[in-house]
């Protein structure tokens, strides 16, 4: 699974949102959720810098795996997008920053 956000919103928000497209994943393709679980359970958060970013990015890939583009109405804009993460797809999003990698972190998990 790989899910994909926008660094032009908080922390915090990155994290809301990219919960909201695999729940909205898990929802539109129960059966390849399942499959995932089973058969990897990997999930790779990725960031994009803003909203015509992510549109560009899902529109390239929404053809090539099952993918959800998530719109959250609060602030009438696309968030976060969760696909299916073939190795072919991560091969796809290699030069993509790690979510949160240029952030400062705030305490330790």
């Amino acid at each position: 699974m790989v899910v994909i956000t926008r660094s032009d919103i908080s922390p915090g928000y990155q994290a809301v949102q990219s919960t909201h497209s695999v729940a909205d994943f898990s929802y539109e393709y129960p059966e390849i959720f399942r499959k995932w679980k089973e058969d990897t359970n990997s999930i790779i958060c990725l960031d994009v810098k803003n909203e015509s970013e992510l549109l560009k990015l899902y529109d390239k890939l929404k053809g090539e795996t099952q993918s959800v583009l998530f719109f959250e109405p609060d602030v009438n804009e696309y968030t976060s997008m969760c696909i299916y993460g073939t190795h072919e797809i991560r091969k796809k999003l290699n030069s993509l920053p790690l979510l949160l990698k240029n952030k400062q972190r705030h305490g330790t998990i």
